[in-house]
């Protein structure tokens, strides 16, 4: 049994919970509140502790065709921003990534591809499940999609998991994110990732101890020139927003689409329009930012905007080009409609060319998305624009990113 609506589907993950609970709701209900007053009738706040109580008893029981009532349970308490039904939701993800059960997986699945901001939870999950069995290709590919995410317990649940698969993923981009993951953990916790980009890298050999991260980020740097450092971001110094006050506008806010209603303005007042589109707004220059909701989280996305050169895109490579005249050209590099080519730069300036002018083309690994672009925006604004960016219109769109080389 799975969860994916079809092709022409324009709903939301809200409207996804919703379709499903009209065809499984009766059977939550049989299996939680028979006998009771119906849910309406119940005040929200003891509607949601009695479904986490009889969540309890339900995971001390469960077994074959029960795990659709879990599932619901956590389709119900996932809007439930408190810590007791989060901690009630890893609970039932966990159960379900364990189940020897294609529904019960195939939820886990669809919560992460789905629901971006509960992605690390569904890793977790899987990870948890794969320390004591390894599952299958799609789910190491799910965790190491996950590097993304996850940190503090999630990181260390997924980094200690991947250990556990023969595949390595040995692209530079997911070398990188592990190395950044474990620099995120306490330092007690960081063997734990310098023994997964051993496993990874081969670097160094067994039986001889996995380096410290400092040795590997030195070790990136030269098998990688061309991708940006293995370091964390920093904020600039005399920054307007930094990593922490942007996070701070959105400690307790829950975003609404009364939030999101200015995004199409605050798109346009930073900037955003010359190179990015969503929808039928903006450019194409640059990645088209219509499905960024489906596929990154809140967390991400403050990121990108405010350090544009942490990741970069590879469909969209800045490189340095030099010319047979002496110049160079700098920025996004793109075959131009009259059939040569073109480079979009920082300033949303357009440098156009013949190909016989190339003398060399060399990757740069700083951005063509310029920094700063938040500094002139408000505290509401900036919400406005997160909100609207990572809002779900439309068909659903899974997150369709390089999952890594796999090596046997």
């Amino acid at each position: 049994m799975g969860y994916q609506m079809p092709g022409n589907s324009h709903s939301s993950p809200v409207v996804l919970r919703s379709c499903r609970a009209v065809l499984l709701w009766p059977l939550l209900l049989a299996a939680l509140t028979a006998g009771d007053l119906a849910a309406d009738e119940v005040p929200a706040d003891s509607r949601e502790a009695r479904l986490r109580q009889q969540v309890a008893e339900l995971l001390e029981t469960t077994e074959g065709s029960d795990w659709i009532p879990l599932i619901m349970a956590d389709l119900e308490l996932s809007t439930d921003l408190s810590p007791e039904s989060q901690s009630c939701c890893r609970r039932i993800l966990q159960a379900l990534a364990a189940a020897d059960d294609e529904a019960a997986q195939q939820h886990v699945h669809t919560v992460f591809e789905n629901e971006p901001e509960r992605r690390g939870m569904a890793a977790a999950a899987i990870a948890s499940a794969a320390l004591t069995r390894p599952g299958n290709l799609r789910n190491w590919r799910l965790l190491v999609r996950s590097l993304n995410v996850v940190r503090d317990t999630e990181a260390v649940a997924v980094l200690q998991a991947l250990q556990r698969y023969r595949q390595r993923a040995n692209k530079g981009h997911w070398v990188r994110r592990a190395i950044l993951v474990g620099l995120t953990l306490p330092e007690s916790d960081r063997v734990i990732a310098a023994r997964l980009l051993q496993h990874w890298t081969a670097q160094p050999a067994r039986p001889a101890e996995p380096w410290d991260l400092a040795q590997y980020q030195q070790w990136f740097s030269r098998e990688y020139p061309d991708q940006p450092l293995a370091t964390l971001p920093q904020d600039a110094a005399g920054a307007v927003w930094t990593a922490q006050s942007l996070q701070g506008l959105f400690v307790g806010v829950h975003l609404t689409p009364e939030h999101s209603a200015e995004g199409p303005a605050v798109f346009e007042k930073a900037g955003c329009v010359k190179c990015h589109r969503r929808s039928a707004l903006g450019a194409t220059a640059g990645p088209d930012l219509t499905s960024l909701g489906w596929r990154r989280q809140r967390a991400e996305v403050l990121e990108s905007l405010l350090f544009p050169s942490q990741e970069l895109h590879e469909e969209y490579p800045t490189v340095i080009v030099a010319l047979r005249d002496g110049t160079t050209a700098v920025g996004l590099l793109q075959r131009s409609a009259d059939g040569g080519m073109q480079v979009f730069n920082v300033a949303a300036e357009i440098r156009k060319f013949q190909q016989s002018e190339i003398e060399s083309i060399r990757s740069h690994a700083v951005s063509a998305m310029p920094a700063g672009t938040l500094d002139r925006l408000t505290a509401e604004e900036i919400r406005s624009l997160v909100a609207w960016l990572t809002s779900v219109d439309g068909i659903p769109q899974p997150h369709q990113d390089d999952d890594g080389q796999e090596e046997e």
